[in-house]
């Protein structure tokens, strides 16, 4: 058993994954595994890993899935002591998995480097705790970092004890399109007692590159989804105890915005389907934020109070304003 499994899904991405793959066959780190699960690319991604002749480097081929088939069987399959996660088309300074294997912790978190195509850096994300903390230290801060900077989320920057996942046979959601590295950790969080964080920020993240879910645009969002990712991470931090004032606050905004969302996005405008939909979301969402501005702040007024006839004239009327460029 080696100590660490990095795993690597791969859709389409032969413009970055060369790059990739070297920058972990040049880590000051030596004793891992790495298994690159190609999920039916229709460019020359599988060729490119089939170059590497490394006896650690394992390619996976598969028919297309998605990212959370491929990343599912990369933990089926491993063998290392820890898991941690690499996207191909980002890549890693030679100190990444040094910095992050840090026994005996359940978990290590540590930061990331946003840069452009081009390798320009843009940002750098830390986390704003320092070395090991129980999760009753980490919880009262944890939903405010998380939408501050994404941090828990990302599945960049994490190395996790694989007998944590096999144990509580913890995997990635497969329907699940959007933050579907953030539900499998929010998994991981309600099992473990405590975190190590480290300050390093050597994982690059591409961004927007071609495939990437971050140029997704709000009507191919499955907000409905998005909002049962909240209500976890609200469960989470009940369990805590730390569901306090503040994060309540943001709780409740952040669920209103997705409440709106899912109004606007809608593709009929129809009153039965208005109807439809608000009553589901209510079962979801039974109290919004008013604290919001403009017209949303009347729409939620409206969606709060059953308002459903005013709510489809309001939609009815915007969405012929959006034709006419109004």
């Amino acid at each position: 058993m080696c100590k660490i499994s990095i795993i690597m899904p791969v859709y389409n991405k032969e413009k970055y994954i060369k790059k990739a793959i070297e920058s972990i066959l040049n880590q000051t780190f030596k004793d891992w595994e790495m298994l690159i699960i190609d999920d039916g690319s229709t460019d020359d991604s599988l060729a490119v890993c089939r170059i590497f002749e490394d006896p650690r480097i394992h390619v996976i081929s598969t028919e297309n899935s998605g990212v959370s088939h491929a990343r599912n069987i990369g933990v089926d399959k491993a063998q290392g002591e820890y898991l941690t996660f690499v996207d191909g088309d980002d890549y890693l300074a030679a100190d990444y998995l040094e910095n992050l294997y840090i026994e005996p912790y359940d978990m290590i978190i540590g930061g990331l480097t946003k840069v452009d195509k081009a390798g320009k850096v843009l940002a750098s994300v830390v986390p704003e705790l320092e070395k090991e903390h129980r999760m009753e230290k980490i919880a009262p801060c944890f939903y405010k970092e998380q939408l501050t900077t994404g941090i828990y989320g990302f599945v960049a920057g994490k190395m996790v004890k694989r007998s944590i996942v096999t144990q509580y046979q913890i995997r990635f959601d497969e329907n699940i399109r959007l933050a579907e590295d953030y539900d499998f950790f929010l998994k991981i969080y309600a099992k473990i007692e405590s975190i190590y964080f480290t300050k390093a920020t050597g994982y690059y993240y591409i961004q927007e590159t071609e495939n990437s879910a971050i140029v997704l645009d709000d009507s191919k969002i499955d907000f409905f989804t998005q909002i049962e990712i909240q209500r976890k991470t609200r469960q989470f931090l009940e369990d805590k105890k730390c569901f306090h004032k503040e994060n309540e606050a943001m709780y409740l905004e952040r669920m209103t915005g997705y409440v709106y969302t899912i109004f606007l996005n809608q593709k009929q405008v129809r009153y039965r389907d208005i109807r439809t939909t608000a009553k589901r979301l209510k079962q979801l969402v039974p109290v919004v934020s008013t604290k919001c501005s403009g017209v949303q702040k009347i729409f939620m007024g409206l969606y709060k109070r059953n308002c459903y006839m005013l709510m489809y004239l309001y939609l009815k009327m915007k969405k012929a304003m959006s034709r006419h460029g109004g």
